[in-house]
């Protein structure tokens, strides 16, 4: 059965709506700046070490079937994401500039830095 091309542009123009909305588009929030991705797997932060520009968040990937969290040092300056169960991810904002150490409360080998600019 063929669709007609009204109803075809329809749902392309829908997801094209979808895909401009998801994390690779700027966050006002943040001052237009695309957030990076940390994915976490294999009970690692990948990659563990990062760059960014003050005022730009990090959005952590959990890809591991257990729970993990993203918790700061204590010199560190970030709002902890709490639990990131399996298949979740959570973005941190990162206002502060220096260096922001963290780690994983479940999974203390676990640790990351953000070098914010």
């Amino acid at each position: 059965m063929r669709m007609p091309l009204t109803l075809l542009t329809g749902a392309y123009l829908g997801l094209a709506a979808i895909s401009m909305t998801g994390s690779a588009a700027p966050n006002k929030a943040t001052g237009g700046r695309i957030p990076i991705t940390v994915t976490i797997d294999a009970f690692q932060f990948q990659p563990d070490k990062i760059r960014i520009k003050r005022g730009q968040s990090v959005i952590f990937i959990n890809k591991d079937e257990v729970p993990h969290t993203v918790t700061p040092d204590k010199n560190a300056h970030f709002v902890p994401s709490g639990i990131i169960k399996g298949g979740e991810k959570h973005e941190v904002l990162f206002d502060s500039a220096g260096v922001q150490n963290y780690s994983c409360d479940f999974h203390p080998s676990m640790r990351g830095r953000v070098i914010v600019k």
